[in-house]
């Protein structure tokens, strides 16, 4: 009885700790958002995704029109998504075209959102040349934050390698995962930014997102805090959170932004921020 007794103490004193990750981000330039990544997971050596601003996403497989999605759906499927058209101006639209969610598509691409919010305009990406989606940690779509400003500049609070590596949002197989962030939680305990603007306002908002890939890709979006930045150029701590942390929802991503009424010439954004698991 008294070795078995010792050896369960052992075991309590000996078990690991779980420990929190530093997921603190830092933002010094426009255009640095991270609107969404994709991934080709089918047997060709070549797709592209090609992003006009203000107009097409192309999707191209060995140099050929992709024929597996469309939005709008006009005729026979051919990999181009109208950004200006109703069914596919967010972000979320685009992402479910990508990933086949509508009439008669069946993708070999994958896309997930990373800094932006599924009702972030879809209208608002960085132009982009015809680039490989076939590498394995997937081709990123960034935001055009300096001239479409109203998205914000903004960033997920997520380890900093999973911002540019859809592996972290995929099973082995290449299926998305229902939700990648369903065993922690953020802790927010500083943040601090400035940014220079023509005039109007400039606010702080941090957005806790719910996530679902089940089907299609659903949001559940909290916003936790918003307050006005300070005046253009001047930079502004919120040392609020180090006696009071901004806390996420359990199993939620956390999406910290900069939204301004104008356009931007420069953001500084730093944020510091630990994920933990869930009780």
């Amino acid at each position: 009885m008294r070795s078995t007794l010792f050896a369960l103490i052992l075991l309590v004193f000996a078990a690991p700790a779980f420990a929190q990750l530093p997921v603190s981000q830092f933002v010094s330039a426009d255009d640095e958002s991270v609107a969404f990544l994709v991934r080709y997971i089918g047997a060709s050596d070549s797709a592209t995704m090609e992003v006009a601003i203000g107009a097409d996403i192309t999707f191209q497989v060995d140099a050929v029109a992709y024929t597996g999605f469309e939005c709008p759906i006009a005729g026979g499927l051919g990999g181009i998504i109208d950004t200006t058209d109703n069914a596919c101006d967010t972000i979320g639209e685009v992402i479910d075209a990508i990933n086949g969610n509508c009439a008669g598509c069946v993708s070999e691409f994958r896309a997930v959102a990373v800094d932006a919010l599924g009702s972030d305009s879809a209208d608002d990406l960085l132009t982009a040349a015809a680039l490989q989606t076939t590498r394995i940690d997937g081709l990123p779509a960034n935001f055009d934050t300096s001239n479409n400003f109203a998205v914000g500049e903004g960033r997920a609070l997520i380890p900093n390698s999973c911002r540019t590596d859809i592996s972290c949002f995929l099973s082995q197989q290449g299926n998305l995962l229902e939700n990648p962030f369903a065993s922690n939680q953020t802790v927010i305990g500083w943040v601090e930014g400035l940014n220079t603007f023509g005039s109007g306002s400039s606010v702080l908002t941090i957005h806790s997102v719910k996530v679902s890939n089940k089907i299609a890709t659903t949001e559940d979006v909290t916003t936790l805090w918003s307050e006005a930045m300070g005046a253009t150029t001047v930079n502004k701590q919120f040392t609020q959170f180090q006696n009071v942390p901004v806390l996420g929802g359990y199993g939620e991503k956390v999406i910290v932004k900069i939204v301004n009424s104008a356009s931007q010439t420069l953001v500084t954004l730093l944020v510091s921020a630990q994920q933990r698991p869930n009780p």
